[in-house]
């Protein structure tokens, strides 16, 4: 058996937000994590001890720094920030639910599940401006820091996206995958190729609502 260490990333979706709960659309709001998303980021940063980060790369935002610091004091390692880990801008939705939204548009709820993409909004992101970004945070991260692991904390549409464009099964793939739970993890890893070793793991009884595939 090889046992030289792999390049892995471990991407993290950030715990519950009330906006979570309630269904509304955050995009680039800076939302705290409420209780139980608090509570899932402790009970995540202990399960994830045993995969021996190396260091620990957050989006800027609320929720997801708060859940990357509790890694990190469980882990003992560094957090940097980047901005370009940020969930998809969803513009002029912020803080509206799917019902409101598709009241003034619609064109929304057949868009949504469709399979096609589209802009959040006139001001917003599509999904595939918000993987793009986010998946050349992850090829920069394997290519500085290769035979360490790599933990990835950010948001579930963008993090879903980015994830596939990376691996090289495009748009479209995304939107076959179920979205991301609150405060889950995904591991890749290489060995000669990128391989998805897991995806959408949770701790039992600490996952929450999930979040729309259409991102909040």
């Amino acid at each position: 058996m090889d046992a030289t260490p792999r390049t892995k990333l471990v991407l993290v979706r950030h715990g519950q937000t009330d906006s979570n709960a309630a269904g509304r659309f955050q995009g680039q709001q800076d939302v705290p994590l409420n209780r139980i998303g608090r509570s899932q980021a402790d009970a995540l940063a202990e399960r994830l001890v045993r995969l021996k980060a190396a260091r620990i790369v957050t989006s800027d935002l609320l929720r997801a720094r708060a859940t990357a610091d509790a890694i990190a004091t469980a882990s003992g390692v560094g957090v940097s920030v980047d901005e370009r880990l940020r969930e998809i801008d969803v513009g002029s939705w912020q803080g509206r639910t799917s019902v409101e939204v598709a009241a003034e548009n619609p064109w929304f709820e057949e868009e949504l599940h469709s399979g096609r993409d589209f802009r959040r909004s006139e001001t917003g992101e599509t999904a595939a401006e918000a993987g793009e970004r986010v998946a050349a945070v992850l090829h920069e991260l394997a290519e500085a820091h290769p035979r360490e692991t790599t933990f990835v904390v950010g948001h579930g549409l963008a993090l879903r996206v980015g994830l596939c464009l990376f691996l090289g099964l495009g748009l479209d793939a995304s939107f076959a995958i179920s979205g991301l739970w609150n405060c889950s993890w995904t591991i890749l890893d290489h060995n000669e190729r990128w391989r998805l070793q897991s995806y959408n793991n949770v701790v039992v009884g600490h996952s929450g609502p999930l979040a729309s595939p259409s991102s909040r």
